[in-house]
């Protein structure tokens, strides 16, 4: 590694320190300071991957795709509430087809960005006891009557979604 290579480098990680200290909204694994919420959200992450997985093929996975897969869950929070404000599903789906004359394999896929519909202002703490809980993505978000999964199926469905990629 070569000293530009390292200064370089050290320089941009203390330069970006400052700004998340005086944002107003953090990604909820930097939460309440960098990478502070990071294993438990990552374990939360994986849960709501296998309750994807689970529910998936049987219910809004069903179409033109038979393989999904979440890429990533994340949340916004609002930094100095400690409150919970936006989150989204990124999620991928395939189809490999072979030709049958020329014995290729076609592909085809998409990508969707699924927004969640949450309540006004989660607490970070009732947000994570929520989905902590067994099947938590099948739970209500407090103050709603909605959970993780309910907008889902019409993100997924929806023709022409702004998230899907051509």
């Amino acid at each position: 590694m070569s000293w530009t290579t390292r200064c370089c480098g050290t320089f941009l990680l203390f330069a970006t320190l400052p700004a998340l200290a005086h944002a107003s909204h953090v990604d909820l694994v930097d939460y309440p300071s960098l990478q502070a919420n990071r294993d438990r959200f990552h374990r939360l992450q994986a849960s709501l991957v296998r309750e994807f997985d689970g529910i998936c093929a049987d219910t809004f996975c069903e179409g033109e795709y038979s393989n999904y897969r979440v890429l990533t869950f994340r949340c916004a929070v609002q930094a100095d509430a400690g409150t919970v404000r936006h989150c989204a599903w990124g999620i991928v789906a395939s189809e490999l087809q072979v030709e049958p004359v020329r014995g290729e394999v076609q592909v085809d896929n998409a990508r969707w960005i699924c927004p969640v519909t949450l309540g006004e202002g989660i607490p970070v703490e009732v947000f994570h006891a929520t989905l902590e809980q067994e099947e938590g993505a099948f739970e209500p978000f407090p103050g709603t009557d909605v959970t993780d999964f309910d907008t889902l199926p019409t993100c997924l469905g929806r023709p022409g979604n702004a998230g899907r990629a051509a």
